[in-house]
Parts: C-alpha cells; sequence; structure tokens
C-alpha cells in the first residue's frame, strides 16, 4: 500500500517543457473537466504573474493505465485521441492555467470567440517599476486586436502598429524560439518560471 507522500510527487518543469510535452501528447485532459473560460485580463495576469515569478500553483496529474475520453483540442489545437499507451497522463487540475498559456503562446481558436486571436504578443517598451506594480501590465501584454490599426484606421493602435514593426512588440512564440535576438531578462524569466506538477499514482 503507498502512502500519501509516495502517491504525491512534485515536479517543477519549464513552462516551454511542459507545453512541449502537452503537445507530444504526454498529458490529456480528460472530457469530465469543465469547459474552459478565456478572459483576456486574466491571461494577462497569469503572465504578469510569470514575468514577476510568482508562483503559479500547481497542476494536478493522475498517472494511470486506464484510457479515459480526452478532449481533442485544446485552445483550438486539435490533438490525436487513437494513441495508445501503456501509462497516461491526465491533467485533473489546471486545465484553465494549461489552456491559457498553450494558445497564448501557440495560438489557436477560443470557443465562442471564432475570430478572437488568442496569441500574446509582449511590448519590451513598457518598463515595470518594481514588484508591486499591477498596473502596467495590461499595457505590457497585448492581443492582435490591441496592436493592429488596420491601417491607421484605429488611431489608438497607431504607436503600437509601429513598435510591432519595429520588433519592440513580439509575440512570447518569438521569445521562445528567437531568445538570441529579443530581451534577455525576459527570456530568462520564461525559461525559469517553472509550474510544480504534481502526480497522483
Amino acid at each position: 500500500m503507498f502512502t500519501s507522500t509516495e502517491r504525491i510527487k512534485p515536479d517543477a518543469q519549464s513552462i516551454p517543457l511542459y507545453l512541449e510535452n502537452l503537445l507530444s501528447h504526454k498529458y490529456q485532459i480528460p472530457t469530465f473537466q469543465r469547459d474552459v473560460v478565456w478572459e483576456k485580463e486574466n491571461v494577462k495576469k497569469l503572465w504578469d504573474s510569470i514575468y514577476k515569478f510568482y508562483p503559479l500553483g500547481s497542476i494536478l496529474i493522475w498517472k494511470t493505465n486506464t484510457k479515459l475520453e480526452s478532449h481533442r483540442e485544446i485552445g483550438g489545437i486539435k490533438f490525436a485521441d487513437n494513441f495508445y499507451s501503456n501509462e497516461y497522463q491526465y491533467i485533473l487540475d489546471g486545465q484553465q492555467r494549461t489552456t491559457s498559456l498553450l494558445a497564448s503562446i501557440h495560438g489557436g481558436k477560443i470557443a465562442n470567440n471564432e475570430n478572437f486571436n488568442p496569441t500574446l504578443y509582449i511590448d519590451l517598451t513598457i518598463e515595470l517599476t518594481d514588484a508591486t506594480d499591477d498596473t502596467s501590465y495590461p499595457k505590457r501584454f497585448l492581443f492582435w486586436d490591441e496592436i493592429d490599426d488596420r491601417e491607421g484606421q484605429i488611431k489608438a493602435n497607431t504607436g503600437r502598429k509601429k513598435r510591432y514593426e519595429d520588433k519592440l512588440i513580439v509575440s512570447l512564440l518569438d521569445i521562445i524560439k528567437k531568445y538570441g535576438e529579443i530581451e534577455k531578462i525576459f527570456i530568462r524569466v520564461l525559461m525559469e518560471s517553472t509550474i510544480i506538477l504534481t502526480y497522483n499514482n
């Protein structure tokens, strides 16, 4: 018989590695989980916490040899459901954060908001005054509809569109892929931020 300390094992992973494992089918989200509610403000706050090295909480993973019905797509990114394994790992708690992280980096589609692009961008010109700065994140983290000026039609976005063209506003995926070319401080923050995975065998 297992004790609770033997059954529950915390493990720290970088966010890019966690998402890479998700994309390679290492983790599944069972269909009995409730649907994700995508709120732009909450996604920005999540990334503001990562930016500030705040704890993100843990994600509970259940390891089992039982194959459950799982979601075929997460944040609009499609997953094959016809693979078989000796062990399955299901995300029992942390689906909202997982979907937010995945879609804000890799794009996708959000249910009931098909025209919205969930890819998140960061404005490298917005400074963080200190760890208690809770006002700058809405300007630092931007969705495309907050950048696109539609060829000058949306005057409020003109400055941001210019900064985007000057590569001062970049996508989170560009930061991961081109970290030699982009603000090194944010790379360090992203790569060193971890999620605690708790396994329940």
